[in-house]
């Protein structure tokens, strides 16, 4: 391979690894509850939704 074939393949290498590891650092650091369609609307927390399936159930 010549010069400017090596560097390209490192250059995308760091681009695709460096954005997985951004990708993962990103989602260690967002709370579930803030994050989806719903985020923290209100109704949505886990006592709540929790109530309403045992409510549908009996």
């Amino acid at each position: 391979m010549n010069t400017s074939a090596i560097i390209l393949m490192i250059l995308f290498i760091v681009v695709i690894w460096g954005g997985l590891l951004l990708s993962i650092v990103w989602l260690n650091r967002t709370k579930d509850e803030e994050t989806g369609e719903l985020g923290t609307a209100p109704g949505t927390d886990d006592e709540t939704l929790s109530h309403r399936t045992h409510e549908a159930v009996a």
